[in-house]
C-alpha cells in the first residue's frame, strides 16, 4: 500500500510502550502523527515479562515524573496477577523481602491497548512496515511503502535502534540478554516476585520467578555477554530450574508453555537522546533501570515527554532541546544512580562470598531503595569492602 501523504508533523518509529505513549501524547495535542511498527501485530512476539509496580510504587520510583494515565490506570482485563512482596535470595540461599505492590500484565494485550489509545487519540498507525531514516525523510517498506518527510522523528525502536544509528546517535554499550519461560504446575508463593543472585545461577545478573497465578510463573535469567564465558543462556536457565537449592523445589514439576527472549540496555542513557529533529525514547534511549532491567514505566514516561515536546515544537511553542532537560528532571537521577549501583555490584558479582557479604549488610528497606535507584549508606560501605578485598 502506497502512502498518499508526503509530510507529517511527527513520525514515531516503533509501537512498543514508549512509541505508543509518544504517539498518544502528541496526537492529543492536535498534531499530525504517524506511528510505524515493523511487526505485523503490535505486541507479538512477547520479548520480556510484564511486571509493573502499582501506581503508588511508581510515584515513589519516579517522584518527579509525569506518569501516563495508561500506566497509572492499567485495566483489570490486562492484569494477569498481583503480587505484594519482593523477595531477594543471596547466593547462600538466604532471603530478605520487602513490600512492593505489583502486577503482571499480559504484554501482548497491554502493548496492543497502548497502540489503540494512540489511534483513538488521532495517530495513524502503520503495522508490518519498516522505516529507514535518511536525513529528515523516512523510507517506508513492507505493508506500506513510500517516503515521508517528518518534522520530528521519535525513535522508539528498541535497544538496537536503527533510527539511532541512522541519526548518528547510537553508542556502543553493553547489552543485557534475557531468556524466560512461562511455566505451569509450579509450587510458588503467588504473593512474591523473587530475584535470585549467584555466579552459578546468573553470573553478572539474576534469575527470577514472577507469579502469573497460583501455579503459573514467568521464570527467567538475565545477564550480560561478558559474564557468560562461553556458556549458553538456555543452559543457565535450565540449571537454575533443575539445580538451584531453593528454586528447584518450586519448579521441578513445572512444564514450559512459552519461551521469550530479548535484549535489555545495561549502561544507562547514551550521550545524546536528541539530535537535529530526532528524539529517542524507551530502550532506544537506554531508559532502563540498571539495577533490575525494568523499563516499561521509564519507557512510557520518556515516550510521553518526547511526544509532548515534539508536538509543542510542531506548534511553534517549544525547542526540541527541552526534551533532554525534561528527561533529566523526570528520571535522570534515578537512571544515573542505577548505573552507579550496578557498577558497584558488578565488582562483587564475580564472587558469591562478596555478594553474600553485601546481602548481609543491606536491611530490606535499603534493598528496596536500591531497586528504586537510591544509594543507601550501606552500599557506600560496600565499596570500601571491595576496595579492601
Amino acid at each position: 500500500m502506497r502512502i498518499d501523504q508526503d509530510r507529517v508533523d511527527i513520525a514515531v518509529v516503533g509501537a512498543g510502550p514508549a512509541g505508543s505513549a509518544a504517539a498518544e501524547a502528541a496526537a492529543k495535542l492536535g498534531v499530525d502523527v504517524l506511528l510505524i511498527e515493523r511487526k505485523r501485530e503490535v505486541g507479538t512476539p512477547v520479548q520480556c515479562g510484564g511486571f509493573l509496580p502499582e501506581a503508588g510504587e511508581l510515584h515513589d520510583l519516579l517522584p518527579n515524573a509525569k506518569i501516563p494515565d495508561a500506566l497509572e490506570k492499567v485495566s483489570e482485563g490486562q492484569t494477569l496477577h498481583r503480587t505484594r512482596v519482593q523477595r531477594i535470595y543471596a547466593p547462600s540461599g538466604k532471603a530478605k523481602e520487602f513490600p512492593v505492590s505489583g502486577r503482571v500484565v499480559d504484554r501482548r494485550g497491554f502493548d496492543r491497548a497502548l497502540a489503540w489509545r494512540a489511534a483513538r487519540a488521532g495517530a495513524r498507525v502503520l503495522v508490518g512496515t519498516r522505516a529507514r531514516l535518511e536525513g529528515s525523510s523516512l523510507l517506508l517498506s513492507g505493508r506500506s511503502s513510500g517516503t515521508i518527510e517528518a518534522g520530528v522523528v521519535i525513535g522508539s525502536d528498541g535497544p538496537s535502534s536503527a533510527t539511532a544509528r541512522s541519526a548518528g546517535m547510537a553508542c556502543r554499550q553493553e547489552m543485557g540478554v534475557c531468556l524466560e519461560y512461562e511455566m505451569v504446575d509450579v509450587d510458588i508463593d503467588p504473593d512474591a516476585a523473587e530475584m535470585y543472585f549467584g555466579a552459578r545461577s546468573a553470573p553478572g545478573g539474576y534469575a527470577w520467578i514472577i507469579p502469573l497465578g497460583q501455579d503459573v510463573a514467568n521464570v527467567g535469567v538475565g545477564t550480560r555477554s561478558a559474564y557468560l564465558a562461553g556458556r549458553k543462556l538456555r543452559d543457565l536457565l535450565e540449571s537454575f530450574i533443575a539445580n538451584h537449592p531453593v528454586a528447584k523445589e518450586k519448579l521441578q514439576r513445572g512444564e514450559v508453555m512459552a519461551v521469550m527472549r530479548g535484549l535489555v540496555p545495561a549502561g544507562g542513557m547514551p550521550p545524546a537522546i536528541a539530535k537535529g529533529n530526532v528524539l529517542l525514547a524507551g530502550d532506544a534511549a537506554g531508559m532502563v533501570m540498571a539495577t533490575s532491567g525494568g523499563g516499561i514505566p521509564l519507557a512510557m514516561v520518556g515516550g510521553r515527554a518526547a511526544g509532548e515536546v515534539a508536538a509543542r515544537h510542531a506548534r511553534g511553542e517549544a525547542d526540541l532541546g527541552e526534551y533532554p532537560s525534561r528527561i533529566a528532571t523526570e528520571m535522570g537521577r534515578e537512571l544515573a544512580n542505577s548505573v552507579r549501583i550496578r557498577e558497584v555490584v558488578d565488582r562483587m558479582m564475580r564472587s558469591d562470598r562478596l555478594m553474600d557479604a553485601l546481602f548481609a549488610m543491606l536491611p530490606p528497606d535499603q534493598m528496596k531503595a536500591i531497586m528504586r535507584g537510591q544509594i543507601p549508606g550501606a552500599l557506600e560501605r560496600a565499596q570500601d569492602l571491595v576496595a579492601n578485598r
